[in-house]
């Protein structure tokens, strides 16, 4: 028997009008094709299963099987069929995964010099281009800039940031984004239907939320349901669909999520054993309970949930969510995913996890011992008895560690840098080499930086190399100081070597240095002059 053609690849896109969700894309490039006015070069952009290959893939049938009058490509032509079964010998698709060293990268240069076989033009379609090497980008370069005339290259990637600049700037790029899970779940009830797929609508709503956006996710997740609940007929249901997705059940997932943030141990632990005694999957459950607190802090904080929970879900957490901190509701998040359930895991795990979630540890107070603190208050000038903490901070013991007897501008400073704590784009976070910043005071409409250690303005240096470090430092600048101030940044040891050379130059000499060592005064001759008055 025939294998079955599975559902993503028998609904794949023909028609730039059949992809889902990216317009902006497909409206461009209908026009493009219709007006003449193609590029030598695409990048496309995104998410996993929003569409990238198949929209290359119409695009290459539009520029070989002919237009149709509203713009889309003749689809019942054999050059399209041949497209469609990955056939046609004018478009040329390469996996960079597996096909990446330079060779592979000189091979596709020499067979572009070729002139198309049957069409009006040879299409290379590279899919996941950022798994290149060095030296085949570099090989790539002159190609891309200036192919043949009868080449169109289209380079597809869900990781645009590790396309070096030099290639994606000599392609024009779309940005594909991640689909709504009202045009997922709009396309689901499209194919249920034409495949005579039953599934209660809560299901195609759960399979959107859990496909997170790609088309290509869902639709095979839709696959597996059919196949598993809805042979012969049989409707999917609700519970079907959370058992093959790991989530378990709705309900037990929401009492457990709403024990936790009330703090009732007692509650919570039942619910475990009670799930456990069943024989539930402890891991759903986990999962389960996650984006239950998940819809809760999101209620907190006053934002819709983009995934989409079932009204009864968000009614009950929102209620639970008007009991708690956003700071419990934050630990109970952190504690519940550091947990390591398995498939075969004793109800031991996820009992200490809840329990960890319930009890928020008391904030630490550090107190410096008595010869420190004395050193210390010697030292920064702090009254004796009122020792900073072992930190370094310059505050107070006794008292929480951040934002005690800050001045005015270590409190701006010290926001600008919190909140870059966990951004990072080579190697190196910016919130903590900031923070090795004197806080500044701006002057002149600028900024300056100036580090305590060389070595941390180096790290700040390497980091600015890419250009979303700076946008973030930017922005983050802009709101706590305003806009337009120019930025500088300066290290002690120029510093130092500015001084140096400011320095009368009477200071260069080793005598001089010496007399100024044991306190005599220099001046220049100028001013050993008397005044004429």
């Amino acid at each position: 028997m025939a294998p079955r053609q599975v559902l993503y690849r028998k609904w794949r896109p023909a028609r730039f009008s059949d992809v889902a969700g990216q317009e902006h894309v497909t409206g461009t490039l209908r026009r493009a094709v219709q007006t003449g006015r193609v590029a030598h070069a695409y990048l496309f952009t995104g998410p996993r299963g929003v569409g990238k290959t198949s929209t290359a893939r119409i695009l290459a049938k539009a520029l070989n099987a002919g237009l149709g009058k509203d713009g889309e490509p003749v689809t019942d032509s054999d050059i399209s069929r041949a497209i469609d079964e990955g056939s046609y010998l004018d478009m040329i698709e390469i996996d960079a995964a597996s096909n990446r060293s330079i060779n592979d990268i000189r091979g596709l240069r020499d067979g572009a010099q070729f002139q198309p076989v049957s069409g009006s033009w040879k299409v290379y379609i590279i899919d996941e281009v950022h798994m290149l090497t060095e030296h085949a980008f570099n090989a790539l370069l002159k190609t891309l800039e200036e192919p043949p005339p009868h080449v169109v290259m289209i380079l597809a990637t869900t990781d645009a940031h590790k396309v070096p600049a030099t290639i994606v700037s000599r392609c024009q790029r779309f940005d594909f984004k991640r689909l709504s899970n009202e045009t997922v779940i709009d396309r689901l009830v499209e194919i249920c239907g034409e495949e005579e797929i039953d599934a209660e609508p809560e299901v195609l709503a759960l399979i959107a939320r859990t496909a997170w956006g790609s088309l290509r996710d869902a639709e095979n997740l839709l696959e597996q349901l059919a196949v598993s609940y809805g042979s012969g007929g049989d409707e999917i249901t609700l519970a079907n669909a959370r058992d093959l997705l790991g989530l378990g059940d709705t309900s037990s997932s929401v009492d457990l999520a709403s024990s936790i943030i009330s703090g009732d141990t007692t509650a919570a632990l039942s619910a475990i054993n009670r799930e456990a005694a069943r024989g539930a999957d402890l891991r759903a459950l986990r999962n389960g309970t996650v984006d239950a607190i998940r819809t809760a802090l999101l209620s907190k904080a006053g934002v819709d949930d983009a995934a989409g929970q079932p009204e009864e879900v968000r009614e009950a957490m929102s209620a639970a969510a008007k009991r708690a901190s956003m700071e419990k509701l934050l630990h109970a998040l952190s504690a519940l995913g550091k947990a390591q359930i398995k498939g075969d895991s004793s109800p031991l795990e996820l009992e200490l996890a809840a329990l960890n979630a319930i009890n928020m540890p008391a904030p630490a107070i550090v107190t410096a011992a008595p010869a420190a603190a004395e050193r210390q208050a010697a030292a920064g000038g702090y009254p004796a008895g009122q020792a900073s903490t072992p930190g370094g901070s310059g505050q107070p013991a006794n008292q929480p560690e951040r934002r005690q007897n800050l001045s005015p501008d270590e409190e701006t400073w010290r926001k600008v840098w919190d909140g870059l704590r966990r951004t990072k784009f080579r190697r190196w976070y910016l919130g903590p080499v900031l923070s090795n910043v004197f806080p500044p005071n701006p002057a002149d409409g600028k900024i300056t930086l100036r580090f305590k250690s060389r070595s941390n303005r180096d790290r700040f240096m390497e980091e600015m190399e890419d250009p979303r470090a700076k946008s973030a430092l930017r922005t983050a600048i802009d709101r706590e100081y305003g806009p337009g101030l120019a930025l500088n940044t300066v290290s002690p040891h120029e510093e130092e070597e500015a001084a140096r050379k400011a320095a009368p130059a009477a200071a260069e000499s080793p005598l001089v240095r010496a007399a100024m060592a044991m306190g005599a005064q220099v001046v220049t001759e100028e001013e050993a002059q008397p005044d004429s008055e």
